[in-house]
């Protein structure tokens, strides 16, 4: 019966086609030619498209036009062993459809692997199919029209070559290392990770102090008066994230969230309002907001709600800029018309993130009934001070590497984390003293331990004043790493069409590394990950290439093309491709676990 239906689709495609299909040609050829039965082929079905024509990519959502989609008819001797694949396409604003589309011109070629039965007999064969595709101009489309290709090759006596099984089905099914979802589980354990990792970046923490002293100040000795703008204020950052990077994305795209981060202009008001924090807690002035916004509230909601809310909406914005990775493939799915659990993944991801500012919110409600708190709550406050300085000084040189002012340098930057470091432990020590502090009669053991870390973290950072680099995770937040400032051994392109004729030219595969000069995460794994001795000789044996996607003279064009060819506008993301333009793997995210690093690169080699 199947055979039958086919015999009857090949026949109406067959008169479909006596007249040539317009704007389109379609051929197919197999390559090898010639094979052995178990051996892998890749079948090639080509499609030349007038000038100033178009159709439509494998992947193009629905909604608009149709997408390109290829067909095979049942056979005896060959089976499918992956997908079909096409390049990467061309993605477009379509004011007709009133979507973004994905678009192929001129010639293109789609690829899928065949595995030839294990006892096929040797002889002439051939392979039949249909493309069905919709094809367009600037002006008008044509409906979706089917055109029959046939490809013919040769299997000859002999038993299967390993060579030819293994190479050609490793390239059709790409492997995903790193962080990945598969399923609605997989997408909530992906953003519940995700969420949880988030918190251990450089704009979080520095939150930690603000909420602490608001809440402090609000809650009072008023417990449920403490539960109530904790959750008010949980709800604010799980609302606001979400309903941010919804916006972002439809307004500037899969790649806002990267386009954030690495905005000078953001990275300089979010560290001056780190500076505002540091004065306030260190008791210059207090922030209060707008008294018509306090007599507002007071008449409905309460001041504190109101302040709560503002509260998570700060937390929000000053997060974003590094939490940017962890959402990438999320904001990618909104963009292709994926609604439903991408909100879904944003939401438990921004829930995970606010559940412990919740508990920080609701705390502070205890310390402040605790009797006898003396002035440890205020000395606790300064040292707080002193770090958000410090994380100031890291988003000014976010600033500094977009635009390339050679003032917050990375000696600049260090040396002021190691001053900051020497005052801390001083202060915790009673040596300096701010005009609300009460006097240090004597000095603890506590004390005298929390100095000691203070005094440790600023020696460990002295000698990269010198040009001997201190460890990664601090190196990594240094505006140009000192470890790349060195001559590095391996050499990296820029051009991934240069990579690709090298690599064709060399027998070599192609590791692609879409990093950002803002990336704390990319910059962790080149000076901790790539330097070790067998993930350095792994990467040797590739053509490797750099795309900056966050700024540069081709970071747009870079980020377009991640987006658009992989789905993902997360940094840092890997990917292993084949000289002739095929994915093999890719990593996404950083990882501490060398061995699962090496394990993804061992895919393409």
């Amino acid at each position: 019966m199947k055979k039958s239906l086919w015999l009857l689709t090949s026949f109406v495609c067959a008169a479909a086609i006596a007249a040539p299909t317009p704007h389109v040609a379609v051929s197919a050829r197999v390559e090898p030619a010639t094979a052995r039965a178990g051996e892998t082929v890749k079948l090639i079905v080509t499609a030349v498209v007038d000038e100033h024509w178009h159709l439509y990519s494998l992947t193009q959502k629905p909604g608009g036009p149709e997408k390109t989609t290829l067909t095979l008819a049942d056979n005896a001797v060959v089976e499918k062993a992956g997908a079909f694949t096409g390049p990467a396409p061309k993605r477009v604003r379509d004011t007709a459809f009133d979507m973004d589309v994905e678009q192929h011109e001129g010639k293109v070629e789609f690829t899928a692997p065949l595995a030839l039965k294990a006892g096929a007999v040797a002889g002439a064969q051939k392979i039949e199919g249909k493309m069905r595709f919709m094809v367009c101009d600037a002006q008008s489309c044509l409906p979706p029209m089917n055109a029959a290709f046939v490809a013919e090759f040769t299997i000859e006596p002999g038993a299967a070559r390993p060579e030819f099984v293994a190479a050609v089905a490793a390239a059709a099914a790409p492997e995903k290392f790193g962080g990945q979802a598969d399923g609605l589980g997989g997408l909530l354990l992906l953003a519940i990770i995700s969420g949880l990792v988030s918190l251990l970046t450089p704009c979080v923490f520095p939150m930690i102090p603000i909420t602490v002293s608001f809440f402090t100040k609000e809650a009072s000795h008023d417990r449920k008066r403490a539960l109530k703008l904790s959750v008010v204020y949980a709800l604010a950052i799980i609302a606001t994230f979400t309903l941010v990077g919804v916006v972002l994305t439809l307004l500037l795209g899969a790649g806002s969230a990267n386009k954030v981060a690495a905005s000078p202009i953001v990275n300089i008001a979010i560290g001056l309002l780190f500076v505002a924090f540091a004065l306030s807690l260190f008791g210059v002035f207090d922030i209060h907001l707008p008294s018509s916004w306090v007599d507002a509230a007071q008449s409905r909601a309460g001041a504190g709600t109101v302040g709560a809310i503002f509260m998570g909406l700060v937390f929000t914005l000053t997060s974003f800029t590094c939490t940017a990775p962890f959402i990438g493939p999320l904001l990618v799915a909104i963009t292709q018309g994926a609604w439903f659990w991408p909100l879904i993944g944003m939401s438990v991801f921004a829930a995970t993130f606010a559940s412990p500012f919740f508990l920080l919110a609701l705390f502070p409600g205890w310390i402040a009934g605790l009797p006898k708190s003396g002035g440890w709550l205020n000395s606790t406050k300064v040292v707080m001070g002193f770090l958000e300085l410090a994380a100031a000084m890291k988003f000014f040189s976010n600033a500094e590497l977009i635009w390339q002012w050679d003032v917050f340098t990375t000696p600049v930057v260090l040396a002021s984390w190691v001053a900051l470091s020497v005052l801390i432990g001083l202060y915790i020590l009673g040596k300096i003293r701010l005009p609300h502090d009460t006097p240090v009669e004597s000095v603890g053991g506590l004390r005298v331990m929390f100095s000691t870390m203070f005094f440790v973290l600023a020696l460990v950072m002295l000698p990269g004043l010198v040009r001997i680099p201190p460890p990664g995770l601090i190196d990594s937040y240094l505006p140009v790493p000192i470890a790349l400032q060195q001559e590095e051994k391996l050499a990296w392109g820029d051009d991934y069409q240069a990579a690709l004729v090298k690599a064709k030219a060399e027998g070599r595969k192609v590791f692609i590394d879409f990093t950002g000069y803002t990336c704390t995460n990319c910059r962790w794994m080149e000076i901790s990950m790539f330097p070790q001795p067998e993930v350095g000789a792994a990467l040797g044996q590739f053509v490797r290439v750099r795309l900056y996607t966050d700024g540069g003279p081709r970071g747009q064009q870079n980020q377009d093309f991640q987006v658009a060819r992989f789905g993902d506008a997360a940094l840092p993301l890997y990917v292993l491709m084949s000289a002739d333009d095929k994915e093999i793997a890719r990593f996404s995210g950083m990882t501490r676990d060398t061995k699962a690093f090496l394990d993804f690169l061992k895919r393409g080699l």
